[in-house]
């Protein structure tokens, strides 16, 4: 059995929807961050940087979200090409980016502070949106040009739900006039559209106290 330790949405989440659609034995373990939870020996033992996700695997503990993610679907045989398929060079490169340009400039989106102080935050956001929005318009267009089986709202995957998690968090930046919304990029927009509405997403979703159109309209 699994072991995923979380925060209701955050990084984690991604992670608990691919255990779910995975139909994976597995157990949640909340982290209190509040109460220090990040910082102690035992949680830093399975996450040496005090984040979240960690998951206890046969194998001993991960970290980082992309790599579970990746580990799990080759684990599995499910929710992304195999490493025999030809379309895993493609995928690799989507999935790559996404974790490396989309998740940190999510980060910086949300949380200026971390990258630039108290001093740049507005600095930090105002690039980071520019950013975003860039980089998303190419995904878009990429997405409407070959609608790949492994980044689709045609059917659910590793990269399908990891974007949609990443873009639910894009309304909710440290200024609000930077918001990114989902609408503004109609293939990815149909890609979260069908992803909030799979079964175990909407488990997952639901265990962490969220419901509706939480990647299409999560202000809704």
């Amino acid at each position: 059995m699994y072991v995923l330790h979380h925060v209701p949405d955050r990084a984690s989440l991604v992670v608990h929807i691919v255990l779910e659609e995975l139909n994976a034995p597995y157990r949640l373990q909340l982290v209190d961050y509040e109460a220090g939870d990040l910082d102690s020996p035992a949680y830093r033992a399975l996450q040496p940087f005090g984040y979240v996700p960690a998951l206890e695997t046969p194998d001993g503990p991960m970290f980082e979200t992309a790599a579970i993610l990746l580990w799990l679907a080759d684990r599995h045989g499910a929710l992304a090409p195999a490493a025999n398929d030809p379309d895993r060079a493609a995928f690799l490169g989507w999935f790559t980016f996404t974790n490396n340009a989309l998740h940190n400039g999510a980060m910086d989106l949300i949380h200026p502070e971390r990258s630039g102080g108290d001093a740049a935050i507005r600095p930090v956001a105002e690039t980071a949106s520019r950013r975003l929005r860039a980089q998303l318009s190419v995904l878009d267009a990429m997405v409407t040009a070959k609608n790949p089986s492994w980044l689709s709202a045609d059917r659910p995957g590793i990269l399908a739900y990891y974007v949609a998690m990443l873009m639910r968090w894009l309304v909710f930046p440290h200024f609000p006039e930077h918001a990114i919304e989902s609408t503004d990029f109609p293939a990815l927009h149909a890609i979260l559209l069908s992803m909030e509405v799979q079964p175990p997403a909407i488990r997952a979703a639901g265990a962490e106290g969220m419901s509706g159109t939480f990647f299409s309209n999560p202000k809704g």
